[in-house]
């Protein structure tokens, strides 16, 4: 019995034993596993509040930077929709159109309604990035950069776009004096005349007027601005408040010029005119040109931020983070998923 007994004592302290280490180490799992649930948990609080200044970016991409973009175009525009810088300048010239037409004034509106729009949008967003997460530094400091230069390039194209209508004006007394060039002597026909020896680098060396057609096509087809910039600036005085009463006296050059370069009908016409046509299709280009540089690194950095915000999501899921679809919006509602 006695053996027994402490048999029976040995196998119930083993047991006790047992128990405890298994306790232990039960409790030890539990820890950990509660110790790490307790860590996710904050990683996911910590997301949820970066992720919440993504909200407020959005919400001021839309309500004031958007503002800008629809007085640019005159309409609700999310300037996400654009896939390409082409498409921005196509749009704001429609509009410019659509202004002039209806004889408005685009340049005064863009001064008056649209500037004051971006400059409150530069503010809304200096005040966001001052108390922004490091994660979205470098990518809100682009964005921020791009808000002024957009600003100074649409002042430059609303005082550019001033000249337009003397520029046509310009192109339009081209034709219409290009008209009385006759073969008989006139005001007009010798002020003409000045003008094509302005207009046509060496005119007197070209043997015809095929030669002058072939010179205006070649040159335009490649580049009509600087050409027609020339003509323009430095030529068109030439035809300028012609005194049509004035007493005709033929220059030294008059019968040269009509026997080579004067026809009926006046192809010459159609070259000048396809001339004009070019060089102010090109000069509308040149004309956005700052402000569509400035919009192209804006739309770079408003897709900056958005990946800013993805980054920070997959940090706190623990995935690889996902790529910003363009003009696509970040995580819903900017939220760590539980």
């Amino acid at each position: 019995m006695d053996e027994y007994q402490m048999l029976m004592a040995a196998r119930n302290a083993k047991a006790k034993r047992n128990r405890l280490i298994f306790g232990v180490v039960a409790v030890a799992v539990l820890g950990g596993g509660g110790f790490k649930m307790v860590s996710e948990r904050k990683k996911k609080t910590a997301a949820q509040e970066k992720l919440r200044t993504f909200e407020r970016f959005a919400e001021l991409d839309k309500t004031e930077t958007g503002a800008f973009w629809s007085c640019l175009m005159q309409g609700q525009i999310d300037v996400g929709m654009f896939k390409a810088i082409d498409q921005i300048q196509q749009k704001i010239e429609s509009t410019n159109f659509t202004f002039t037409a209806t004889k408005k004034n685009y340049s005064e509106y863009l001064i008056n309604e649209c500037v004051p729009k971006i400059e409150r949008a530069r503010q809304a967003m200096g005040g966001l990035a001052s108390d922004a997460p490091a994660e979205y530094k470098d990518a809100l400091d682009k964005y921020l950069g791009t808000l002024p230069k957009m600003q100074a390039g649409i002042e430059s194209y609303a005082e550019k776009i001033k000249g337009r209508v003397a520029v046509k004006d310009a192109d339009a007394l081209i034709q219409e004096v290009g008209a009385a060039f006759t073969a008989e002597p006139t005001p007009e026909g010798l002020a003409f005349e000045k003008f094509l020896y302005c207009a046509i680098p060496d005119l007197d060396k070209k043997k015809d007027i095929q030669e002058v057609l072939q010179f205006l096509a070649d040159t335009c087809k490649k580049d009509a601005l600087p050409l027609m910039t020339h003509v323009r600036d430095q030529c068109g005085p030439l035809i300028t408040n012609i005194n049509k009463d004035a007493k005709v006296k033929p220059s030294k050059t008059w019968k040269t010029t009509v026997k080579k370069f004067w026809e009926d009908p006046a192809r010459q016409l159609d070259a000048w005119d396809f001339c004009s046509r070019k060089s102010r299709k090109g000069k509308k280009v040149l004309d956005l040109e700052e402000f569509l540089t400035a919009a192209g690194d804006h739309m770079e950095a408003r897709s900056a931020v958005k990946q800013a915000a993805l980054d920070i999501q997959a940090a706190a899921d623990g995935k690889s983070p996902e790529k910003a679809p363009e003009g696509a919006p970040a995580p819903a509602e900017g939220k760590a998923k539980e």
